[in-house]
Order: C-alpha cells, then structure tokens, then sequence
C-alpha cells in the first residue's frame, strides 16, 4: 500500500502533466478548451509541434477554417491595442514569443509584435500587440508562437481564427493614416525546431528580424539561423514543369500522378513578336533578386501549382536565401523591341544592363526557351503568379493594386494594396509604393512614391 507521501507525490506529478506547458486562451485558439465554438477539442493544446514539422503550422489545424468548428472568435480593427493571453504551468524559464497574422490560411505569417524574454510566464500573462493601421481587411489567423529558453528544443504555435475589419479614426472620403511601416514590409515570422532546418535550444532567441513593434526583455542570444524554411520538414521532390504563356510547371506540394501540372501566369501572345526579351539563363541565379523589366502586363495571369517539393501542403512565410532550384521567367510578349534594361537590386546598387536580342525576322515567330522540369509556375510581367519561386523575399505587383511575395520557396496568395496607394506593376526585389494625395476639393496633386525591402 503506497504511503501519504508517494501518493502526494503521484498527485503533484498528476497535476504538472494536467497543466503541461503553456497554451493561448485569448483569443481562443482552434479546437482549444477555451473556444466555445470548437466542434473538436485538443486535450493536449499544450504540447509543442512536432520536431519533424508534420503539424507545422497551427497544429495541423488550419483544416477547420471553413467549418463551424473554424469561425473567427473575435475582430480586430486596425490601429486597435489588444493582448493575447497564455497561461500553463511551465513556462521553461520563458523564451521568446510572436504575434502574427495570416491571410493565406496559414501559408506565411506576417509578425505583428515580437517579445525578447519573459514570454510566457509560469501561471499566465497577457501581451500587449497593436494591430497595424495598414493591416488588409477580411478573415485572417492569428498565431502565438514560441521558443523556449530552457529545456528540450522545441517551438509551440496556437492559432485563431479572427477578423480583421473596420477602420480607426477614419475620417469620411480621407484614407486612414499611413503607417511608418507598411504592412507588406514587416518581417515573416520565426520558426525553428520543426525540421526546418533551424534549431534554437537552451537560449533566450534574439529575433534576427523582429520587426517594428518590440518588446525586450534582458539579454538574448542571436540563433545561428535565420528562422528557417518554416515549412516543416524540408523535403525534396521535383516534377516535369510545363507551362503555356512562359510559365515554367512543377510547383509546390504533392507530387501529382501525372508531371508538369503547372500552368504559367504570364500572357500567351496573340500574335509572334518582333523581338521577345531575353530570358535569364536558367543555370546562374542572381545573388539577390532583380526587379523584372515592367513594359507590359499580360491580359490574364491564371496558374496552378504543378508537381514539386515534398513540403507540405500549407507551408509557412519565413524568407530567407533558398537553394536554386527554379525561377520564374517572364513569358514574350507582343510588345515593341525592349531596350537595354538597368534593374534596381535590394542593396541599391544597379544591376547588370541586359541587352535586348536581335529581332526576329517578319512573318517568323522566334521560338520561345522551352520550361525548365521541376521549376515553379511562372507569370508575366505584372499577372499573379503560383507554385515555385527562388528569390526568397521578392514582390510581385499585380497591376499595382495587390501584391505577392515569395514566402518559403512559394507564391503567397495577393494581399490588396492600402487604401491610397499602388505598386510598380512587376517582380522586384522591393515594393515600389505610390502614395496618391489630394488637395481639398478632389485636385490630384504629385503621387509621391517610396520602396520597401527588408
């Protein structure tokens, strides 16, 4: 018969697995305790992902948006201060933690407020965020990720579903103020310890980008990595790409039963052009990625991801340098004959001058460059891309309404431009925004334009 004490003792271990690590109650995450509108409940919300990144991100809980158990538990409006809540009863000595923001149902995660040490603590707290005044309207997901500062290595991520809508301090007719950071230049969120290839242990992370909005807290330790591909298992796989209007197949995801599913974005011309523009050699990506030339848009830009990498199907938005397997070409259009083209590169410098090629003789269309295999769907000039992309980190202007990112080797999905501004229409290493202003009265006066890079 066990004695008083080793059943007391039973009893303190009973409770420290009951309370486990630490878990977010506000907002109430998906299939969490404290979501009353969850049709499915997790008993275990505290646990960390797992180390082969199989539940990257959200727990593998993204799939119930759309759901009744997956409906937004609360809004938020822009400009608006807010908190999250985590509580539990091992708090591993704190660490770091995230607050960020999803409109991709979970493809990329864009940081909102970073916290260097102190976060979480044993028993619960709530951190203090702003939404961005800039931050897109709609349905999005809300994200607490954290790295632990002691013990095994690991990284825990709860999500919400939430809507972002409203505006604050909108005066009728006027836009709401810029913001001193746009929203499309804030930082990816990051991840470590989920087979991504970044590992973080026993350290207070100091967040290599962390973004505007910081909270410190003592001293951290830099990480040797930059947050990973934040996909979760980095896993290999390539398809036979083949694309109509210049878009190189084999995007992301599962490869498929038949090769080259991948659709190009750009526009197919309607008739051979007299000189098509010279299409990067294949073999020697840049360094940094080049703003592609933007003489003309396609008139349509539909694609869809082909065959491709083993990552999974909702990969995260962390940007960093990805290996060279594939890039996007622009597909030839029927446009007048190019001339030598100086792009602008990320560090300011310029770029190489590209010659034009000859033109083709009349009446003879000029062959176009045949699709790299296993490369991602590619798109024109100014047309919404998808699948495989290599210049981590880059802009894709649609049209200079919307825009897109290549987030974790992949096209995010376009995210609308702020109220009162547009972009350069076309790919570049930086987003080149155009403020239109207004005298009293409806007068234009001068746009005014600015880049954003990181």
């Amino acid at each position: 018969m066990p004695s008083f004490f080793q059943a007391a003792t039973l009893l303190a271990l009973a409770a420290t697995v009951v309370q486990g690590h630490m878990e977010m109650s506000f907002p109430p995450p998906l299939r969490s305790k404290f979501n009353s509108l969850a049709t499915t409940k997790d008993n275990d919300m505290t646990a960390p992902l797992s180390p082969s990144g199989a539940n990257y991100p959200c727990k593998g809980y993204l799939s119930d948006l759309g759901t009744p158990g997956g409906q937004s538990v609360v809004t938020f409006t822009p400009g608006q201060k807010s908190n999250m809540t985590i509580v539990g009863g091992a708090a591993h000595n704190g660490g770091s933690c995230q607050a960020s923001l999803s409109y991709d149902k979970g493809k990329t995660f864009t940081v909102i407020q970073s916290i260097i040490g102190d976060c979480p603590v044993n028993g619960g707290s709530s951190f203090d965020f702003t939404i961005p005044d800039d931050a897109p309207a709609g349905d999005a997901v809300f994200a607490w990720s954290w790295s632990n500062k002691v013990g095994n290595a690991e990284f825990y991520m709860n999500c919400a579903s939430v809507t972002i809508g409203g505006t604050k301090n909108k005066i009728r007719g006027m836009p709401r103020p810029r913001a001193a950071v746009a929203y499309s230049a804030r930082p990816a969120m990051f991840v470590s310890n989920v087979g991504n290839g970044c590992k973080t242990e026993n350290m207070v992370v100091d967040y290599p980008n962390p973004g505007p909005d910081v909270t410190r807290n003592g001293q951290a330790t830099a990480p040797s990595c930059d947050g990973g591909a934040g996909k979760g298992p980095v896993g290999g796989g390539g398809g036979n790409g083949g694309g109509n209007g210049g878009g190189n197949g084999g995007g992301s995801g599962k490869p498929s039963a038949a090769p080259g599913g991948g659709n190009g974005g750009g526009a197919a011309p309607s008739a051979a052009p007299s000189s098509p523009a010279a299409a990067p050699p294949a073999t020697t990506p840049a360094t940094k990625p080049i703003a592609a030339p933007t003489s003309a848009a396609p008139t349509k830009a539909t694609s869809s991801a082909g065959s491709g990498n083993g990552a999974p199907s909702v990969p995260g938005g962390v940007f960093i340098t990805a290996s060279p397997g594939g890039s996007n070409s622009a597909a030839p259009t029927a446009a007048p004959a190019p001339s030598p083209t100086t792009s602008r590169v990320a560090d300011g410098t310029a770029a190489p001058t590209v010659p034009a090629q000859p033109a083709a003789p009349t009446g003879s269309p000029a062959p176009a460059p045949a699709p790299a295999p296993g490369t991602g769907t590619g798109g024109g000039s100014a047309g919404q891309l998808s699948g495989k992309c290599s210049d981590e980190g880059a802009y894709n202007c649609i049209g200079g309404s919307s825009f897109q990112r290549c987030a974790s080797g992949s096209w995010s999905v376009p995210i609308s431009m702020a109220p009162g501004t547009t972009c350069t229409a076309g790919q570049s290493s930086t987003l080149s925004i155009t403020k239109r202003r207004f005298r009293r009265g409806g007068a234009r006066r001068a746009d005014t334009a600015w880049e954003r890079s990181e």
